[in-house]
């Protein structure tokens, strides 16, 4: 069916075969007309010294990414949004990973009483003695 801009009339009831009849027909007259002889060919682009990136975004989950480009001088920078993806399932520990990262940790050194101490003027030995006691206490308190 050729095309036929009558077609459809005003207040004509939609018919979605007579629209695909006419679009059909249209595109086939559009492609019919021959093409015309080649252009000259554009003048050279800039020639571009450097490619930079600008900033990458984290967008938001669902959306599309995208990419933007500023050009500036011999220098090209691109921009990115990047969707966030899904939140993953939790990993899972082992009690081999556990045991690997406590073990160069302290111990809770709440066991170790505090220091009560009055040394003399001037400190004793037996004071002296006190103090390196309760150090060493801590010491091994702290070790795993």
């Amino acid at each position: 069916m050729p095309f036929d801009p009558a077609k459809p009339s005003n207040g004509s009831p939609n018919s979605s075969a007579e629209m695909r009849a006419q679009l059909t027909a249209l595109k086939a007259d559009i492609d019919a007309i021959p093409a015309g002889p080649a252009g000259p060919p554009g003048p050279e682009g800039p020639a571009f010294s450097n490619i930079q990136i600008g900033s990458v975004i984290t967008g938001m989950a669902g959306t599309g990414a995208a990419v933007s480009v500023t050009v500036n001088g011999s220098i090209v920078e691109l921009s990115f949004t990047i969707p966030a993806g899904d939140t993953g399932p939790m990993g899972e520990v082992s009690s081999a990973m556990l045991a690997t990262e406590i073990a160069g940790t302290a111990r809770n050194p709440n066991t170790v009483s505090d220091l009560v101490l009055l040394p003399s003027d001037p400190p004793t030995h037996a004071d002296l003695a006190a103090v390196i006691a309760k150090v060493n206490e801590l010491i091994t308190a702290l070790r795993r």
